[in-house]
């Protein structure tokens, strides 16, 4: 499994994010989770019954990223939903939850849109962190909804936040196993508009060198950055977070 990871994901992990966000060691990723105990379903978070979710677009187009982050069912959708390991945010020595970080990186800039009368994206960025951003992508057209949350960070390698040759990680943590030679094309498209609407919104469009889906027992996966629907536009930097803000 190390040496397929080593292989697979190309270093996607070495280096650090920032002072207070510090990739760990390959081996705390590559070992599968246990496997949890069996869930009972709880009305309005498990299962299908995700309608709810709907309210928080309105009003369009922007929705109500903070009250949906807010929300005890939403932090429970997110705890029994995502149970795989995460290296991308946190010590090295004791990472915080994939759950835990999950709002954390929907926080600033937060937006709630709806696409296609099916799907469902959350996104934002870290506070004072923006080169540190993520989407969650809820596919609500099926019987059993996929969930896939997106994670971009800054890899810290050669260059800094505000130039746009330096690199970024995408992270790709789907609520159920999403093999890679299967990507949703809706998926793909989702991430390909979010980048659009950073764009237009004169913020940080990054450059993603390497992706990677983390399944969720843990077992990782290499992504053509492409395939994932990443670097369509021309990276950017951002013009509208304070500049010392993105540094700290």
């Amino acid at each position: 499994m190390r040496s397929f990871f080593q292989l697979a994901a190309a270093g996607l992990l070495s280096g650090a994010v920032a002072a207070s966000a510090q990739i760990t060691n390959p081996d705390t990723l590559i070992a599968p989770a246990p496997k949890p105990p069996a869930q009972h379903q709880r009305p309005g978070t498990m299962g299908t019954d995700l309608q709810w979710l709907w309210a928080f677009t309105r009003p369009a187009p922007i929705g109500r990223a903070d009250d949906l982050r807010l929300d005890a069912r939403f932090q429970d959708l997110l705890k029994s939903s995502f149970k795989q390991p995460q290296a991308m945010w946190g010590s090295m020595e004791n990472p915080p939850s994939l759950a835990t970080i999950m709002p954390l990186f929907l926080t600033q800039y937060g937006e709630v849109t709806a696409e296609q009368d099916r799907i469902l994206t959350v996104d934002g960025c870290v506070p004072s962190f923006c080169p540190a951003h993520g989407m969650l992508w809820i596919d609500l057209g099926t019987a059993h909804p996929l969930m896939v949350f997106v994670g971009v960070n800054w890899t810290t390698e050669n260059h800094p936040t505000d130039d746009v040759a330096a690199d970024y990680d995408l992270w790709l943590f789907p609520s159920r196993n999403l093999p890679a030679d299967s990507f949703p094309l809706e998926l793909a498209q989702s991430i390909s508009r979010w980048d659009a609407r950073l764009a237009a919104a004169h913020r940080l469009v990054p450059h993603i060198a390497r992706a990677v889906i983390v399944e969720p027992d843990g077992t990782p996966q290499a992504l053509d950055p492409q395939l994932a629907g990443a670097n369509t536009l021309k990276p950017q930097p951002d013009t509208v977070t304070p500049k010392e803000a993105n540094e700290n």
